[in-house]
């Protein structure tokens, strides 16, 4: 990967005049180089079983871990009342170092950061709300367990209790939230859109013993009525076009752009997510539905496969902006299974996408990353993908193993990316040979695991 300094040219005029006698203007143009965040990836250090949960910038360009960290030697810690397992984790800007943790819970499900830097985080104790010295607690609320959280620029929180598919929205300085009940089987995520006044949920419906079908739907926040929905067709409806592939929501996120993003996962590629998500009857364009290689397009399939789709909406209409698919390939060709956890838009529409991925991604056997050759292929090792703004390309595509080592059943769960940087988190799972690892570089604070589940983490300059 080749990446540039930033040049930013900064003008000077200085108008040389005098009473007696003028002179012209002097332009001077005086170039001022800044160099690229350093790229740094490393694990937490903790000598017990971590999971981590999200990761997000603060307005300094610190990076935000969120996540169960039992204990981490040498790293400050802030416990707030209740504070336990359920941390969040500061890292500095260059990566290098671990200056605080910030203990705010017994266990954390999920986390968010605002743009001011506030934060809201969630887990099986309620809600709490952080200023954005994450260390000051604005507000807390004990709804029961919460799965997922998501914070506003305006303050308001929302939450997902998944056990019965409530929404809960709550004003700027906490108190009395409006409750919205989601139609369907489960709800999977949210994303809170303060500008066009609405939150956003996802998950599927069991329309029929056989079917599975995804809906993304939006919630008015002054009343929680519906807005729009985009799926969530009955299954006479999806079996009178003859898709039959189950389909999920499981991911959603407002990006930097303002724009909604949406990643799914379907069982075969014939699968509603070929379609107009207001209209069945309708194929997707060339235009809307972006197809540029194999690894992009659900053909020659052998069996249920789970592959993953994603798309950008228009969160005031529920409109698909575009779309693509997202599948690996085996040796001999025929489609294999990848696992959306999380993904982010930066403000220019680049989205960063993070999960887990069977056999095997475009180029698996050769990769190379920062200059390493990567580790052999083991089923279920973290992905990370960088996606041009149009779709039309992959800007980066790998693995994490390091090299001679591999990286099974260790997921990427979380991510975050800027104007110029990006960030992702990993949960690796050792197994009993001990031959699983991560790639390393940038002189992180631990460039070898402790031992048990270990958080991980990459930070770098965007592609």
């Amino acid at each position: 990967m080749r990446l540039f300094p930033i040049i930013i040219y900064l003008l000077f005029v200085v108008a040389l005049a005098s009473v007696q006698a003028q002179a012209n203007p002097v332009t001077v143009w005086v170039p001022w180089v800044q160099a690229p965040p350093p790229t740094v990836a490393g694990y937490l250090g903790s000598r017990q079983d971590d999971t981590l949960v999200a990761a997000g910038f603060t307005p300094t360009g610190e990076l935000v871990l969120a996540g169960n960290v039992p204990a981490l030697t040498g790293a400050p810690e802030t416990i707030v009342p209740g504070g336990g397992s359920g941390a969040l984790i500061r890292i500095a800007a260059d990566g290098r170092t671990i200056s605080g943790v910030v203990r705010v819970a017994a266990t954390l499900n999920h986390a968010a950061l605002a743009s001011d830097g506030s934060a809201v985080a969630c887990g099986l104790d309620g809600v709490i709300v952080l200023e954005p010295d994450l260390a000051t607690v604005r507000w807390r609320a004990t709804p029961g367990a919460v799965a997922r959280c998501a914070i506003a620029a305006d303050g308001r929180v929302a939450v997902l209790r998944a056990a019965d598919r409530t929404v809960l929205v709550y004003p700027p300085t906490g108190g009395a939230p409006l409750a919205m009940t989601v139609a369907g089987t489960a709800v999977a995520d949210i994303a809170l859109d303060a500008a066009n006044g609405l939150v956003v949920a996802t998950g599927y419906t069991q329309a029929a013993s056989d079917l599975k079908v995804a809906f993304l739907r939006a919630y008015r926040l002054t009343d929680g009525s519906v807005a729009w929905q985009r799926y969530g067709f009955s299954a006479a409806a999806v079996k009178g076009v003859n898709l039959a592939a189950d389909s999920e929501g499981r991911r959603v996120a407002l990006g930097a752009d303002g724009l909604l993003y949406f990643a799914g996962y379907t069982d075969g590629g014939n699968s509603i997510f070929g379609r107009d998500p207001a209209d069945l009857h309708r194929v997707l364009s060339n235009s809307e539905l972006i197809t540029f290689d194999q690894y992009n397009n659900p053909f020659n399939l052998s069996g249920a496969k789970s592959l993953a789709w994603y798309g950008r909406f228009d969160p005031a209409t529920g409109a698909l902006l575009r779309g693509q698919w997202l599948l690996t390939r085996l040796s001999d060709g025929k489609g294999n299974s990848i696992t959306i956890r999380a993904l982010a838009a930066a403000d220019d529409g680049t989205l960063l996408v993070v999960g887990d991925t069977a056999c095997c991604l475009q180029g698996r056997s050769t990769m190379q990353l920062w200059g390493q050759t990567l580790g052999n292929y083991e089923g279920g090792e973290p992905f990370v993908l960088v996606v041009s703004p149009d779709f039309s390309r992959r800007q980066l595509w790998t693995a994490l193993a390091a090299p001679g080592a591999t990286a099974g059943s260790s997921p990427a769960v979380a991510a975050a990316i800027t104007g110029d940087r990006l960030a992702l988190a990993v949960n690796l799972t050792p197994n009993t040979a001990h031959t699983r690892a991560l790639v390393t570089v940038g002189n992180p604070a631990f460039p070898v695991s402790n031992g048990g589940r270990e958080g991980y983490y990459l930070l770098m300059a965007r592609p």
